[in-house]
């Protein structure tokens, strides 16, 4: 398998329009076309949490907004899921697939002013293996037996097994400058080779980038700020854009961003997919019964919830991944259907009726409000139900620790990787270790088949490990989501990659 290199061609320019001065003004206003590209400018792009800089390796929620933006990738799958070149020119994959060898582009440099070479392709690769990196590249990185660096613009690297999810790998390895990573902790020192440096960043505040004066393509990026303030009220975010305070908002309240759907002043774009689940504690009465727990899969009102809480943006699904992921499975997406007569039936009959239980909620807006769904419907099927909502940060760290109550509630925001890599990296699923307690040596062995199924057997390699999954139901997937952008038609060239990270290499303000 190999791939060459694909110059992209740049975005389409809008034509020119002749316009009174009066007219003029009133389609800037509205973003309408009226003139080419434009150089120059500070795009303001509204971000609902603060940045991470530590999380630079990681697809989440602390870095989905400016990780693109800063660093680049080996690759980058399109629309399709197929890789493409980026920071890799063509790869060669042998062995049956234990052997990947990589040439790289010669003309890149690091925000610094430095070349990137292959040595530091092979540092990056090699961090993401620290589990201090956080990164779900970790899922096929700890399999990489050897590594070396070919002259400075090729490498070797030597797996234990084929990985069905390589590419997730390269798609999330920001490669780092290895001189200056020990400033990713603090966010002193952020060094790339995106099309936008970082200037400056005042946690719980603002970020800054700035254009990179060295980046290869010429005349780009067009911009030359992007300020990126932190404004955690999902309300708040739409009325930024509405006031003209931001040109961008992401993670804005999916029913404030129908709301300005309807105005032809706003575009609505959706980022990154998020599944939000509800994960029960297999140790814990009642759910120590595998019939308790595909109740409660019965007894969600999905469509509700989707509906209500994300105005009807994405898919109530009982499948934590998403419909990119090629073994995705319609009839398992819908394995669950709203039945909350049979959902209080398998409770009665359980003996589990009046049992209490606690549902632990990250203190995220969205996630409060499927909870609130949830704690109804359960309590509909014959459960006592109360909800407790934990910070973020605790949240997270009890997860990791396997330290929640009897149930709790989450969204995971790397349903468009594969089912291998939410599987083999997020805490919620792991067949070593996960915080429902969940482990048996199928689940284990069905994991480790998706993981490693060539590609003609992946299909059926990972609607295998869905059927197991949703029959002992240790966690039951509600809705797969996206994050809301609301954007204003006066910011142009705005582009959103597989994962639903930002590209604004050709992004400008008219």
């Amino acid at each position: 398998m190999s791939r060459r290199t694909t110059l992209r061609g740049l975005a389409g320019i809008a034509g020119l329009t002749t316009l009174s001065g009066c007219r003029l003004a009133v389609n800037e206003a509205r973003g309408a076309a009226v003139g080419g590209a434009r150089r120059g400018g500070t795009l303001t792009l509204a971000m609902n949490l603060d940045a991470m800089p530590s999380a630079a390796q990681a697809h989440q929620a602390q870095s989905v907004v400016w990780r693109r933006l800063v660093f680049e990738t080996l690759t980058e799958y399109d629309a399709n899921r197929t890789p493409r070149p980026l920071l890799a020119t063509d790869w060669t994959i042998g062995d049956g697939g234990r052997t990947v060898t990589l040439r790289l582009r010669d003309d890149v440099r690091f925000h610094t002013g430095r070349p990137m070479t292959a040595e530091d392709v092979v540092f990056s690769l090699k961090r993401t293996m620290d589990p201090a990196a956080a990164t779900q590249a970790r899922s096929v990185s700890a399999h990489i037996t050897d590594m070396a660096a070919d002259g400075d613009h090729a490498l070797r690297i030597r797996l234990a097994q084929p990985a069905s999810n390589l590419f997730d790998m390269f798609e999330l390895t920001s490669i780092i400058d290895k001189e200056s990573v020990a400033g990713l902790a603090d966010g002193k020192d952020v060094v790339g080779t995106g099309p936008f440096a970082w200037r400056s960043w005042n946690p719980g505040s603002q970020l800054t980038l700035v254009r990179n004066s060295h980046h290869r393509t010429a005349g780009r990026p067009y911009l030359d700020r992007i300020d990126l303030p932190v404004i955690t009220d999902p309300t708040a975010l739409a009325t930024a854009v509405r006031s003209g305070r931001a040109d961008l908002a992401y993670g804005a309240a999916p029913l404030d961003a129908k709301g300005l759907s309807q105005d032809d002043r706003y575009v609505i774009d959706h980022g990154s997919a998020v599944d939000y689940a509800v994960s029960m504690d297999v140790r814990a009465h009642p759910f120590d019964k595998p019939e308790v727990r595909r109740a409660v899969g019965y007894a969600i009102d999905r469509e509700r919830v989707l509906n209500q809480v994300f105005a009807g943006y994405g898919r109530a699904s009982s499948l934590w991944w998403s419909a990119k992921e090629p073994g995705w499975s319609k009839a398992q997406s819908d394995a669950y259907p709203y039945d909350p007569a049979r959902a209080r039936r398998m409770i009665e009959q359980a003996g589990a009726r009046g049992a209490s239980v606690t549902i632990d909620v990250i203190s995220i807006q969205a996630a409060q409000g499927v909870a609130q769904i949830v704690r109804y419907d359960l309590a509909a099927a014959g459960l006592k139900v109360r909800t407790r909502v934990i910070d973020a940060g605790e949240f997270s760290s009890r997860q990791a620790a396997g330290q929640l109550s009897h149930m709790f509630i989450n969204g995971y925001g790397i349903a468009d990787l594969s089912a291998a890599t939410l599987v083999g990296t997020h805490p919620a699923f792991g067949p070593a270790h996960n915080s429902s307690h969940f482990r048996t040596p199928t689940y284990t062995a069905a994991a480790d088949r998706a993981a490693t199924a060539r590609s003609g057997e992946r299909k059926a390699a990972v609607r295998a490990l869905g059927a197991y999954m949703q029959e002992q139901a240790f966690s039951q997937s509600v809705v797969n989501t996206q994050a809301a952008i609301v954007r204003s038609k006066r910011a142009r060239g705005v582009d959103l990659n597989f994962l639903g990270c930002f590209r604004l290499d050709n992004a400008y303000l008219v």
